[in-house]
């Protein structure tokens, strides 16, 4: 009987990861409005009433799936932004190796969460608002600091902004550049790794 029902609970956690992983397909190939859960289960090749038995409505399973989204773009960031042991130029050398290699496993993150955040729930909106990890960051706090003491001339926010544009929108444009034979994939990499080194550059200049 135990075993039995350890073979469930396997079968459960296999089947609803697939449904995760499908959905997280369509959603960023179709968008929310456009996805059916009938697109969902064929993706995951799996009966359309699975879908709504696990997660009940498309509702619920976009939720989850932008909530993870959200967590792992900004997860990965929170302990160098708030290591108060680096200086702000050091946690920009680290953010932009490390944004970069995690969003290289995940190259369509940034357009799922951005399409899909219009869409969501007001429980997308209280995460993002929680989980502001630049904003609310030990990186920002020394900017802050130091444009009070006249040693930087850029508000702490464009700053931000502009770091996160370069690292996150060349994903977002990434099916635009190969499709319209301006790079192919592998250029793209190759792109993507000399960024690791030349937005640091770019940033600092800002500074």
């Amino acid at each position: 009987m135990a075993k039995a029902v350890r073979k469930k609970k396997v079968a459960d956690a296999s089947a609803e990861e697939k449904i995760i992983q499908a959905a997280r397909i369509v959603f960023t190939r179709n968008g929310y409005a456009a996805t059916t859960v009938r697109d969902i289960a064929a993706e995951a090749d799996i009966n359309f009433s699975l879908v709504n038995y696990y997660f009940r409505s498309k509702e619920k399973l976009f939720d989850i799936i932008m909530k993870e989204g959200i967590r792992q773009l900004l997860s990965g960031m929170q302990k160098n932004l708030n290591d108060e042991h680096t200086t702000p130029e050091q946690k920009i050398d680290i953010v932009c190796v490390e944004l970069l290699d995690m969003l290289m496993m995940h190259p369509d993150l940034p357009l799922f969460v951005m399409n899909g955040v219009a869409n969501s729930s007001p429980d997308i909106g209280r995460e993002l608002v929680e989980n502001n990890v630049m904003l609310n960051s030990y990186f920002v706090k020394q900017l802050q600091e130091r444009r009070a003491k006249g040693k930087l001339e850029i508000e702490p926010l464009h700053l931000v902004m502009n770091m996160m544009s370069m690292l996150i929108l060349p994903f977002v444009a990434r099916h635009l550049l190969i499709r319209s034979g301006a790079v192919d994939m592998q250029m793209f990499k190759a792109m993507m790794e000399d960024r690791k080194k030349k937005v640091p550059i770019w940033i600092k200049a800002m500074m």
